[in-house]
């Protein structure tokens, strides 16, 4: 039995740590289209600057999920409206909920 010689590689067919790149000929990404949905700059009216006080079951070791659709405008209103006054998205929904109740009543 005789071994076969081993076959001569290019150089673009060996990798090397760090230094990876997209094939020549590979198609690159689309970005999607822009929404037509108008973007909506409110800013939030804290009445005190102290912390919400923590709620049972928050926090990243006790947290439970809270699964539900919405429309995707609404979804990124949302997101949107959170990132620009600096809150995550459960605390947004926190004080939402938090003033739906003061508003209505419990």
């Amino acid at each position: 039995m005789s071994k076969k010689p081993a076959a001569a590689l290019s150089a673009n067919l060996v990798a090397v740590k760090g230094m990876a790149a997209p094939a020549s000929d590979m198609p690159g990404r689309v970005s999607p289209a822009p929404s037509a949905a108008p973007v909506v700059t409110v800013v939030p009216s804290r009445q005190t600057a102290e912390p919400l006080p923590a709620q049972a079951g928050q926090g990243e070791a006790g947290g439970q999920p809270l699964n539900f659709r919405v429309p995707e405008a609404f979804r990124r209103e949302f997101k949107v409206y959170a990132a620009r006054n600096g809150l995550k998205l459960n605390e947004l929904l926190r004080l939402s909920f938090d003033a739906y109740r003061e508003k209505n009543g419990s």
